[in-house]
């Protein structure tokens, strides 16, 4: 077996503590901080994520909820909009209706008084031509325009 000299082993184990104080002096405890650091803001972003994916939840959920609202919204708007909409032409067709009967009511009454106008109209040519046939077939002085009036209105 080699010989092993005491005072190189002890130089390696002086020599191997020295480096690794300077290590951990040096650059363990920034490399520890480091780390440590590293942990927190990982900590620190698994958190964050979870928050995110609560508040996507939430989100989400009330997405679902404005959109039910805004169907049953239209639905009720579109129910509304049909009552108007055959309250309306209800309306109209009511206003037509009166306007018609207006027109039929005017339509009357202008046929009526043409009606009139023209017995009337009759009636004096009626009580010409007796005149004119009284004279002929009697003299002219006994030809009676009040006497032919009051029968013809007796005939009405």
């Amino acid at each position: 077996m080699p010989e092993i000299d005491i005072y190189i082993l002890i130089a390696q184990v002086i020599n191997f503590w020295v480096l690794l104080a300077i290590f951990h002096f040096a650059i363990g405890k920034k490399l520890n901080a480091k780390i440590q650091e590293r942990r927190k803001q990982l900590e620190k972003l698994n958190a964050a994520e979870e928050h995110y994916e609560q508040k996507m939840s939430l989100a989400k959920q009330q997405k679902e909820e404005m959109i039910q609202a805004a169907r049953q919204t239209t639905a009720t708007l579109m129910k509304e909009s049909e009552i108007i909409s055959k309250e309306k032409a209800a309306k109209i067709i009511e206003q037509a209706h009166r306007d018609a009967l207006a027109v039929l009511d005017g339509g009357k009454r202008e046929i009526e008084k043409e009606r009139r106008t023209m017995l009337a109209h009759v009636k004096e040519h009626i009580i010409d031509v007796s005149l004119r046939l009284n004279e002929k077939m009697f003299w002219p002085g006994k030809t009676n325009k009040e006497f032919l009036e009051a029968e013809l209105e007796k005939m009405r």
